[in-house]
């Protein structure tokens, strides 16, 4: 495995994260985590005030180490909150269907579909941090096509390029609050529907109830889908995680798993 490693001294809180794939997008899941399932991890890496840290499996063989490299990492950075990434839909995606985690990121995207070289013009912020891939048409696709063929260098180069421009997206105030995969309605626009009033679906669900076994609050739960900390509480009563005799209130939102085992 390749690694980089580099540090800094910065004030900020959290830690963004950067992965880079090989594989195709499952578009006729498109707006849920199944867009992601075909994606094969090859580079995961990180950063925060303290420096960034990359690792790159060198070959198709040697992913199954850098996965579980990665499981080990994210367990690590649990403690490092919050989580950001640039359309962090597919990292979680990704972690959620090579890993077996969930994962509660921010979002440094200001809107959907927005180019991260978009997304830094807007503050005026042209440098290229050394991205070998800055005049390509599409910097992840040439990163893909580099690791393909061997260049592992050039392919952590970029990782290393991404995690320093999102690190500047951040330091610029940017950091919200992802919006729910879900589907669209038609008419005359197309609109997102309300979270709120959205059916429940299986993937969905096992989301829910993996995040709650893994030790997530309530709310925190609740701020990830864009649903009502009770709405999440009733739904872990249907799948029969918490008992239908224990009422929902306020006070239950910072509950954990941890809390109905005592």
């Amino acid at each position: 495995m390749k690694e980089d490693h580099g540090s800094q001294s910065l004030a900020y809180e959290g830690t963004i994260i950067d992965i880079e794939t090989i594989g195709s997008y499952c578009r006729e899941h498109k707006g849920d985590l199944r867009e992601y399932k075909d994606l094969k991890m090859v580079i995961f890496g990180y950063i925060n005030k303290q420096g960034w840290h990359i690792y790159c499996a060198t070959g198709i063989e040697h992913t199954p180490e850098l996965e579980e490299k990665a499981k080990q990492l994210l367990m690590t950075l649990r403690n490092e909150r919050p989580l950001y990434a640039f359309n962090c839909n597919q990292e979680k995606g990704v972690f959620f269907h090579r890993l077996n985690e969930t994962i509660l990121m921010k979002e440094l995207q200001s809107k959907e579909y927005e180019r991260k070289d978009e997304a830094l013009r807007k503050l005026g912020i042209v440098e290229s941090y050394g991205d070998p891939f800055h005049t390509n048409p599409d910097p992840g696709k040439a990163c893909m096509r580099a690791w393909e063929s061997g260049d592992f260098d050039k392919a952590v180069q970029h990782n290393r390029a991404c995690l320093l421009k999102e690190q500047e997206l951040l330091l610029h105030g940017r950091g919200r609050e992802p919006e729910l995969l879900n589907s669209t309605i038609k008419g005359n626009s197309s609109r997102s529907l309300n979270a709120s009033f959205q059916p429940w679906t299986r993937e969905r669900e096992n989301w829910v109830r993996k995040a709650w076994r893994d030790g997530n609050m309530v709310k925190t739960i609740a701020q990830d889908c864009n649903r009502t900390p009770k709405a999440i509480w009733m739904r872990l009563q249907i799948l029969e995680e918490i008992p239908p005799e224990i009422p929902y209130t306020v006070e239950k939102d910072s509950f954990t798993v941890r809390d109905l085992q005592r």
